[in-house]
């Protein structure tokens, strides 16, 4: 199989004077002088970083009130993950980056915490994207934050995996990415559990989440702005969804973690999206399953998964 794979450059670090502002990074996302390479993509050798970054305690605050949590001191994953993305998105916004930022879709996320951490602690961020794959719908790369602490030591790590849309990759044989396994993988029905929630998210969820975070994507700020993107309603951010269900899965933030997150269907704004959690006390794990409820003729349909692992057990 042809997968894309690039001859690896040395790393190149670039150190920036500050967090990039999301509206800039948008911006020179929008920037009409920004072509792409023809040719077979390749994902840039350059990675960006941020040193002594401060987690601002009214921030983390008010991200986890508008997680309907408490304030506390130890810092929610998903403060970590608004800490790091704008230098992420700066990073897929060069005019060297392969694929348009705007038509990124983020399928999965992992986030890697080994301690806890605490408001007002200075940390370094570097980003860097990595291992480009052929996708039956285009091509998939992750982009890697690592947050570091003064010393070096690596706190936290959150991976972002995107799809970028276009023509599925050929094979060595004259097939594709899709005719690999023989056609589209086989999709189940899903089958939704019995619901222990139900969220229903205001017109204006969008814009609490970026007013907190900062992200103002316009497919997320207003059906105006997201349908001049091709979506017939603004659509909540994922990380909100996933944020939400972990602050709800009440985990302890002072032991080390991962937090799995998988994208499945976008959920439209104003929209009540069905949530299940399951506790598996014995394995460390709190799993939440966020659905649309069918319509009609139409079954329902997973939004989102998260998983959340407590690993010093």
């Amino acid at each position: 199989m042809q997968d894309s794979s690039q001859q690896h450059a040395p790393e190149r670090m670039k150190d920036l004077a500050d967090v990039p502002s999301f509206p800039a990074v948008y911006a020179a996302a929008l920037d009409p002088r920004g072509g792409r390479r023809r040719g077979e993509p390749v994902l840039p050798s350059t990675a960006y970083r941020v040193r002594a970054v401060r987690i601002d305690a009214e921030r983390a605050r008010d991200f986890d009130h508008l997680m309907g949590g408490p304030a506390t001191d130890l810092v929610h994953p998903g403060v970590l993950h608004v800490l790091a993305f704008p230098v992420s998105l700066a990073l897929m916004a060069r005019r060297d980056f392969p694929f348009p930022l705007l038509g990124l879709v983020h399928l999965r996320n992992q986030v890697l915490q080994h301690r806890p951490v605490r408001v007002g602690e200075l940390v370094d961020v570097e980003c860097r994207v990595r291992d480009l794959r052929p996708h039956r719908k285009g091509r998939t790369f992750e982009a890697v934050s690592t947050i570091l602490s003064q010393d070096g030591e690596i706190i936290a790590t959150d991976v972002s995996t995107y799809l970028a849309k276009g023509p599925a990759p050929a094979f060595e044989d004259g097939g594709s990415a899709t005719s690999s396994t023989g056609g589209r993988a086989e999709r189940h029905a899903f089958e939704a559990p019995t619901p222990t929630g139900r969220w229903a998210l205001p017109a204006d969820a969008g814009r609490r989440y970026a007013a907190v975070s900062g992200d103002v994507n316009p497919i997320h700020m207003s059906a105006l702005s997201a349908k001049a993107f091709g979506f017939p309603a603004a659509i909540a951010h994922g990380m909100y969804t996933a944020s939400r269900a972990f602050t709800e899965a009440r985990v302890d933030l002072s032991r080390p973690l991962r937090w799995d997150v998988s994208f499945d269907a976008p959920v439209t704004l104003p929209g009540t999206v069905l949530i299940a959690f399951e506790d598996d006390a014995d394995a460390g794990t709190v799993t939440c399953i966020g659905w649309r409820a069918g319509r009609g003729d139409k079954g329902p349909r997973r939004c989102f998964e998260v998983e959340v692992t407590t690993l010093d057990r």
